[in-house]
């Protein structure tokens, strides 16, 4: 789906793109060490099958929406939802990233507002973290709706240094 006025598109990712988006990943986790969970060091050994499988099949609910410039992948997000019965109702959103260079254009706000747009047809509670040093983030997630509901305490631990996470929802009843 292209943006109005825009020079880049957003779309699902699929499996067949999985070099790209591996390769996208390992930079996300690479550069950013205290923003993501996973580690580059246990990712890069992980082979494509590893994140052919991770990225959802068309036609369910969950999906990982990229952002594209020129047909290239550059950025990314994605949506699950719990899979039990009492937990459905609720997604979580992950991963998500973006190149430097499409920071602070708009970019970041179109790419969750289009995953936001799945959840709600989707779930009706909307759950991500970012840690507390991720202000950008924060603040993008905030203005898009979400609310904190708590504080996870050294809830990631990089270089001996422990980060805290905030917890955010947004509700679409």
């Amino acid at each position: 789906m292209a943006e109005p006025g825009s020079d880049f598109d957003i779309h699902p990712v699929t499996r067949a793109e999985a070099a790209a988006w591996r390769e996208l990943r390992l930079e996300a986790l690479k550069n950013h060490p205290t923003v993501f969970m996973s580690s580059y060091e246990e990712a890069v050994k992980r082979d494509l099958a590893f994140f052919a499988e991770r990225i959802p099949q068309p036609g369910g609910a969950d999906v990982l929406f990229g952002v594209y410039v020129a047909d290239e992948l550059c950025g990314c997000a994605g949506f699950g939802r719990e899979p039990g019965e009492k937990e459905k109702h609720k997604g979580f959103m992950w991963g998500v990233y973006l190149r430097p260079n499409l920071r602070g254009r708009g970019v970041g706000e179109a790419l969750v507002g289009r995953l936001l747009d799945h959840a709600r047809g989707q779930v009706s509670l909307l759950r991500c973290s970012v840690t507390t040093e991720n202000t950008a983030a924060c603040e993008l997630y905030r203005r898009m709706g979400f609310i904190d509901y708590g504080i996870e305490p050294r809830s990631l631990r990089y270089e001996g240094r422990d980060y805290d996470e905030e917890l955010l929802v947004i509700s679409f009843d």
